[in-house]
């Protein structure tokens, strides 16, 4: 993940903020998905960190959040990225255990 302004600017540039990777080699198995995610900016704590790494889980996952993911990856001219954001951000701050240290 990086900051959406140095994306816009040049996505093959943008520094990324935080990685992570998800392992599914015992998905069929045991039902079992690991989840790797490394932060790469100081301006993250870790609690910030995992909720990040959630909330991308959650998009990928929730049928209804799936929907923003699908219109971002394959209609992109129907993607309304201030929407998005505005959602995202009105869904952030509505969680008690938010503590955003994150600024854009």
């Amino acid at each position: 993940m990086a900051y959406l302004e140095d994306y816009k600017m040049d996505p093959a540039r943008a520094q990324p903020l935080i990685t992570f990777s998800v392992f599914d080699d015992y998905a069929e198995d045991k039902d079992l998905t690991l989840v790797r995610a490394d932060i790469l900016n100081k301006g993250i704590d870790d609690a910030e960190g995992l909720k990040i790494v959630q909330n991308m889980l959650e998009m990928y996952t929730n049928e209804d959040e799936y929907r923003s993911v699908y219109a971002f990856n394959k209609k992109p001219d129907t993607f309304d990225v201030d929407d998005y954001v505005a959602q995202q951000n009105m869904k952030w701050k509505s969680d008690p255990d938010s503590s955003s240290t994150m600024k854009n």
